[in-house]
């Protein structure tokens, strides 16, 4: 068989075939090929995709004569002159011939290579399979209209940039949003910018590969929410895509939450002050008060009392249930110090020093410690509390183990809940439930359990001061 060049191209099979790597080509036309020929018209390199094209395993491709795969070699003729004459072919429409002898109609798209200095060596390119291009467009197509409905649809913006920052798309709510996109350039579409922003979040998306997502006010005065994400289209383009909510009235309603709790707080604060101070006198005076009816006075002065303490704690309650660990004021915690300074107060308690346990805690956690003790005292009409400290792997254990009526089964279950109580001096249900959400605000966890022959056992458990730390 003749080139256009007059050259006999009908050659024996050629050993040496894999010296040819298509990645090294000067003037690579194209990323990926999946076919090369030398100048002799042997096939010196294919891949998977032209042997699943063909039928051929891609050993039996390697060396083969180009001209065997086409079902009219007048094809391979006219190919070669065109591409010798070009040096370059696109489109080149042709039938091939699968191993089967079943014609497949491809296109072809061809570039020569040279070497270092610049005699020709053969052919590069891609052979695609055109009914499985055209299946495969349509397919992509329809998924394409699918996705950018919904994109249409969403009523939050959505737009898609390309690594000059220009918005290749945007969707309807973007569009009426701003009724006419005046500027291609994000920083002018939503900032009214005549330069990039000097935090540019699109621009550090594209460099780093990784999404990000922020709070900024647009110039229109809205708070959007706005995510960003890196992908790269079928072409292997870099693009990204950028999402953006508008929460200008959630954060309108969270500063006003927050006014509005900044006003209760004062407002506690005062009627605490105001209160407790009436609630002293009365207590004062109610002591003072002579009567003969004892019981009736007794049951005054520990309403009284109980009133006073309630409002003693208030502040505690409020810090607990509200505000967020300030991490500049949790220090490690040495439980047991902590502990030994309650026995002054309890001195029916016993501690059982089994482990050294230190956690990252703040001045709260007293609050739990007292208020676990006084609820097995008054509640629970213990006189015994036995407490245990052990570590146990990465974590700190504390248990609480009282001699008192036991917590009922019932109640097990809700007896950390606000407003839950028990017992025949029933408090407020506070304690327990204060007690938990400072536990769980520290990142530990409380549970209860019966102890044995009676009584409760209430344990904590933290991580503790190094969690990787082998016990």
């Amino acid at each position: 068989m003749e080139n256009p060049r007059g050259k006999d191209t009908t050659v024996k099979k050629n050993n040496k075939f894999n010296t040819f790597l298509p990645n090294t080509y000067v003037n690579l036309a194209y990323i990926f090929p999946n076919i090369s020929i030398n100048k002799d018209g042997i096939i010196v390199y294919t891949n998977e995709d032209l042997s699943r094209i063909l039928g051929y395993q891609k050993k039996d491709l390697l060396g083969m004569d180009a001209n065997e795969i086409y079902f009219n070699t007048a094809d391979w003729q006219n190919l070669l002159k065109e591409l010798y004459d070009k040096e370059n072919v696109q489109n080149f429409g042709t039938i091939l011939k699968k191993k089967d002898g079943k014609q497949v109609e491809c296109t072809i798209e061809m570039q020569v290579f040279r070497d270092t200095e610049g005699n020709i060596l053969g052919h590069t390119g891609t052979i695609k399979d055109l009914n499985l291009e055209t299946d495969l467009r349509e397919k992509l197509q329809i998924e394409n209209k699918r996705l950018f409905s919904v994109l249409e649809k969403i009523p939050a913006y959505t737009c898609i940039y390309d690594t000059n920052r220009n918005i290749v798309f945007a969707n309807k709510a973007l569009k009426d949003r701003f009724h006419k996109l005046e500027s291609k350039k994000c920083y002018k579409v939503f900032y009214g910018a005549d330069a990039p922003c000097e935090d540019c979040q699109v621009l550090s998306v594209f460099e780093t590969n990784k999404p990000v997502i922020k709070e900024r006010m647009q110039k229109d005065n809205k708070i959007c929410e706005i995510h960003i994400y890196p992908f790269t289209d079928a072409d292997g383009k870099k693009l990204v895509l950028e999402f953006g909510m508008d929460i200008t009235q959630r954060k309108k309603i969270e500063e006003d939450l927050k006014n509005l709790n900044d006003t209760l707080e004062v407002l506690n604060k005062i009627l605490r002050h105001d209160i407790l101070n009436d609630l002293t006198i009365a207590l004062n005076f109610c002591d003072l008060i002579e009567t003969k009816d004892e019981d009736i006075k007794a049951k005054v002065m520990k309403a009284l009392i109980k009133s006073v303490k309630l409002i003693e704690n208030s502040r505690e309650f409020e810090k607990a249930l509200n505000e967020k660990l300030d991490k500049n004021t949790m220090n490690l915690f040495d439980i047991k110090s902590k502990l030994l300074e309650l026995i002054e107060f309890y001195p029916e308690m016993n501690i059982n020093f089994l482990d050294d346990c230190k956690i990252f805690a703040d001045e709260s956690m007293i609050i739990v410690f007292n208020n676990i003790i006084r609820n097995a005292k008054i509640h629970g009409n213990a006189d015994f509390i036995d407490i245990s400290l052990k570590k146990i792997g990465k974590y700190c254990e504390i248990s609480f183990a009282d001699n008192g009526i036991g917590i009922p089964d019932t109640l097990k279950d809700k007896i950390f809940n606000e407003g839950v109580s028990y017992g025949p001096n029933k408090g407020s249900g506070l304690g327990l439930y204060l007690a938990k959400k400072i536990v769980e605000k520290h990142g530990g966890e409380i549970k209860v359990s019966d102890n044995k022959p009676k009584g409760a056992i209430i344990t904590l458990k933290f991580i503790g001061e190094n969690p990787y730390e082998i016990c």
